[in-house]
């Protein structure tokens, strides 16, 4: 049992490095922005490394042969970048593609094309190299970038599904879509007032809410570590 508790922590290291390390290169980019007085598409940043049990439950439920795991599947490190407009998901997007340090190579649009279930969002799979003492290490990591709107209900639609082992009601199926029409079309609603925003004299906009008071304020944050 030791000996298995040490695999999966030697294993699930690289996946915790590479989701603690993103989460800090986001915010400090969100902080650029911020300090250049520009607007940023990001605005929470978030992520997690998947559980041993999760791990072995999806091999089991997709097929996956213990000894290729690593390889076939893609989110055991997850980073979650939300964002307000459907605009600044695919600037984030722009962002990581021009990034030197990724290698994206599969790209799921599911706010084009959402799910049947109304589930959408953008994944985007990467190959990352992880620096550790025994040199680095590639894994698979998977960026999940949503408006506000998007999360909530993938939120809520993630809680049922494991209240329900996978098994959700049909009822609650059809309300969940009917939400996700209507999330859609907040979106949409809000994609075209940012556009009308952006019309008005730039000058006339400041974000306050986004000024820092000094680079001490800035650094502060860094202080904590």
């Amino acid at each position: 049992m030791i000996n298995e508790s040490n695999y999966w922590k030697s294993f699930l290291l690289p996946y915790e490095l590479a989701v603690g390390g993103f989460i800090i290169k986001l915010e400090s980019m969100r902080k650029d922005f911020i300090l250049k007085n520009a607007s940023s598409p990001i605005e929470i940043v978030s992520g997690r490394v998947k559980s041993v049990q999760s791990i072995l439950e999806k091999a089991q439920r997709l097929n996956i042969d213990f000894s290729k795991i690593k390889e076939e599947i893609y989110d055991i490190a997850g980073v979650r970048i939300t964002c307000k407009y459907i605009q600044d998901v695919y600037k984030v997007y722009e962002l990581l593609k021009t990034r030197k340090d990724v290698d994206i190579f599969m790209v799921k649009d599911y706010i084009k094309n959402p799910k049947p279930s109304g589930y959408r969002s953008l994944h985007l799979i990467a190959k990352y190299n992880v620096e550790t003492l025994e040199g680095q290490i590639p894994i698979n990591i998977e960026f999940q970038i949503r408006t506000h709107a998007m999360h909530l209900w993938a939120s809520i639609e993630h809680s049922l599904k494991y209240k329900y082992y996978r098994q959700i009601p049909e009822e609650i199926q059809e309300r969940l879509l009917r939400v996700a029409e209507v999330t859609t079309k907040l979106d949409e609603e809000m994609s075209k007032i940012q556009i009308a925003v952006e019309e008005i004299n730039v000058d006339r906009v400041r974000g306050d809410e986004y000024e820092f008071d000094g680079m001490d304020m800035f650094l502060s944050s860094i202080k904590k570590w």
